[in-house]
């Protein structure tokens, strides 16, 4: 692109827009920790691809789909999409067996998460090119007192609070190979961010006592996608996302906090030019990761399990100008039931999500989106049978979450 075309090019977006852009790409570096949806994944960042309970792998709506399907960025004309994504999500958390802290009664925590997402896709003479800046995970705890009495008597005041945040770039390109058949992969970068007080195998609270660390991390995306007259097929799969180990917790975390590898793929059914049905499945491997998936002694891990999911989109266009989303996912929590105590700081057990949301078109360059979340009450107990002292040790301790979140996006297109 020569420097007197780029400049032209870039005039025709508002200045305020832009500034608007930077601000939020800024604002997303220092966002407090969100609750998580599947496992420490979020359900997703954008309001489109939310109102659908992140279904639609083959029915894309925005830029966030260079993350979620870049094959499909092909049916996508030159846009940016900004969006605002709020969690409120309360825990209750009651120790019990040997070493559980019965004397505080139920520990609490209720948590708000504030973050921003932001991408584009860029139609070329060949292919598609997209990408932004996205937080596909995160979670975070602040109880009152600590999960066992050991450490809330000799140890302090610790074992009580975690904060981790996952901040994503990704840069896609897609190619449209004929016959309503498309390609496409992206790279991705990331920034991980932890901070905690959690229990190590000494009974203390980590040395670095809750102060932040940052890890740098890589991996990519590949994705397929195909189109016929009324139905749609897509597949997207997400590399391990491979991450620095953060040495200031060596204490701890024995092992990086890689994220797993993830497939997604379904299908899209357009009934008729006002309602389109989308229906995903979703497989992320926790199991793989010895962060996540392995055994506390062995591995320094949390047990976890792989979740297999299910989504459930539809989409009405009720107007020119106005389109109602709504949405069910079901995904198992990656939680052993022979695991609770452990996972207390971390617990993503809700297993359920409801979404409803609406998209208004302003103008042809103008349209905005609100979307509304809920995941009700999920409760897991510790069945004390774990090949770890940690599970004999709390029988019987309970942990359970909800979360009501909504997102608000902004899209311009060119």
């Amino acid at each position: 692109m020569s420097s007197a075309v780029a400049p032209r090019l870039f005039s025709r977006v508002p200045s305020r827009f832009a500034l608007a852009v930077a601000a939020f790409c800024a604002a997303a570096l220092f966002c407090p920790a969100a609750p998580a949806g599947e496992g420490v994944f979020l359900l997703g960042n954008d309001a489109q691809q939310l109102g659908r309970a992140s279904s639609g792998v083959a029915s894309p709506r925005s830029s966030y789909w260079s993350f979620m399907n870049p094959a499909a960025m092909v049916d996508l004309e030159r846009r940016l999409d900004v969006n605002w994504y709020s969690v409120f999500s309360d825990f209750e958390a009651h120790p019990r067996g040997v070493i559980g802290n019965r004397f505080e009664g139920t520990l609490e925590s209720e948590v708000t998460g504030n973050l921003v997402a932001s991408g584009f896709v860029w139609p070329l003479k060949s292919g598609t090119l997209g990408g932004g800046f996205f937080v596909p995970s995160g979670s975070g705890v602040d109880y009152p007192h600590s999960r066992t009495w050991l450490t809330r008597l000799v140890g302090g005041n610790v074992d009580r609070r975690l904060s981790y945040q996952h901040l994503r770039g990704v840069l896609a390109y897609a190619h449209d190979l004929g016959d309503g058949w498309s390609v496409g992969f992206g790279l991705h970068g990331s920034l991980s961010r932890l901070r905690t007080d959690h229990l190590t195998l000494s009974f203390s609270g980590a040395e670095a006592n809750h102060a932040w660390e940052n890890a740098l991390g890589a991996g990519f995306g590949l994705g397929l996608y195909k189109k016929w007259d009324r139905w749609a097929w897509g597949l997207n799969y997400v590399s391990r996302h491979w991450t620095q180990t953060m040495k200031d917790y060596g204490d701890l975390l024995r092992n990086a906090l890689d994220t797993p590898q993830t497939l997604q793929t379904g299908v899209a059914w357009k009934m008729s030019d006002k309602v389109e049905l989308t229906l995903d499945y979703k497989w992320l491997n926790w199991a793989g990761i010895s962060a996540y998936g392995g055994d506390l002694l062995a591995k320094g891990g949390f047990g976890w399990r792989d979740q297999h999911g299910v989504k459930f989109g539809a989409e009405w266009r009720l107007h020119e100008r106005w389109t109602l989303m709504g949405g069910y996912a079901y995904a198992n929590s990656p939680i052993h039931d022979d695991h609770v105590l452990v996972a207390m700081l971390v617990p993503v057990t809700p297993e359920q999500h409801w979404t409803l949301g609406v998209t208004h078109k302003i103008n042809d360059r103008h349209h905005v989106h609100v979307t509304g979340i809920w995941a009700p009450r999920h409760t897991q107990t510790d069945t004390g049978r774990g090949n770890e002292p940690f599970s004999l040790l709390g029988k019987g301790s309970t942990v359970s979450a909800t979360a009501f979140s909504f997102a608000l996006g902004y899209s311009f297109l060119f």
